[in-house]
């Protein structure tokens, strides 16, 4: 329960910094993908979409964000079945942090990409994608302002090349899974762009 608690709190917190940010800009923020560094070269490999927890909103948004890559992409993408059978237990529970460059935010918190490199270990995939949600009720309304993060690490080197940043995204209640649906489609578009790994004549 202690845990459940610290999760939320710092769930809230985070979406705190992302409204603050998108207030600051007067909008919401929506930047699907970007690479860190332009001239950056991502080959067509392996990728597994990793849930950076066990929430039901970050769960389907990796099975959502995986689905679109395995029918858009020249990428071989793992299913979060086969993430599951080789790791053993999965989700875990990656904490995320507040980005130290908010221009190029890497989510993770102090010390938690030491989990994600545990997990490239046994996945033996080229590049992780990893994914966070959170959501904050609206107010008073029955609405929630949800935030959708990720960063994508390249190996053997283990390096964070490009990040995901949606923040302010209205939904509530039955508009919860095309949100997610729709988020995925976004960053999906921006990372095979990105990556020129669009699969022709689907």
């Amino acid at each position: 329960m202690k845990d459940e608690l610290r999760n939320m709190n710092r769930a809230v917190g985070i979406i705190l910094f992302l409204v603050a940010l998108g207030s600051l800009a007067g909008c919401a923020i929506h930047k699907p993908f970007e690479l860190f560094d332009d001239t950056t070269v991502i080959k067509s490999r392996t990728i597994a979409v990793i849930s950076a927890d066990g929430s039901e909103t970050t769960m389907r948004l990796a099975e959502a964000l995986t689905k679109e890559l395995r029918e858009r992409s020249t990428f071989k993408v793992l299913s979060q079945a086969k993430i599951n059978l080789r790791l053993g237990k999965y989700p875990v529970t990656i904490h995320e942090g507040q980005p130290e460059n908010p221009d190029k935010p890497v989510w993770f918190g102090k010390g938690e990409k030491a989990k994600v490199d545990a997990m490239q270990s046994q996945l033996k995939a080229y590049y992780l994608f990893v994914v966070w949600t959170g959501r904050a009720r609206n107010g008073i309304s029955a609405s929630y302002l949800t935030s959708v993060n990720g960063n994508v690490v390249e190996y053997p080197k283990g390096q964070v090349i490009g990040y995901a940043f949606l923040s302010g995204i209205k939904s509530e209640g039955d508009d919860t899974n095309k949100m997610l649906q729709d988020s995925a489609a976004m960053i999906a578009d921006r990372f095979i762009q990105a990556a020129k790994t669009e699969k022709h004549g689907r």
